[in-house]
């Protein structure tokens, strides 16, 4: 229970993202089993196809496309690495 009552408001958030994007709603009434089931989309994402090789979807991972952060965890072991030689250099 403590782990549903933690990921409540996200659970609401994609539900509603769910019901604008794929149905159209409050524009067009919903006449879909996901009305009602707003926990479906507790781990999932609401645009998304749910298959893990969709080129559409996960293309960023397929074609191992680095995320931002793994981006800027690049980017500070970099600096971090040029302050420690700089820093030993100077010793």
């Amino acid at each position: 229970m403590k782990r549903y009552h933690q990921e409540l408001e996200r659970t609401k958030r994609v539900h509603r993202l769910h019901l604008r994007w794929v149905h159209n709603w409050p524009m067009r009434a919903v006449i879909c089993v996901c009305e009602l089931q707003a926990g479906r989309f507790r781990k999932r994402k609401a645009l998304g196809c749910g298959s893990p090789r969709c080129f559409l979807c996960h293309y960023e991972k397929l074609l191992d496309i680095s995320s931002i952060k793994d981006r800027l965890r690049e980017n500070h072991y970099a600096d971090s690495l040029k302050d420690y030689l700089d820093a030993t250099d100077e010793g």
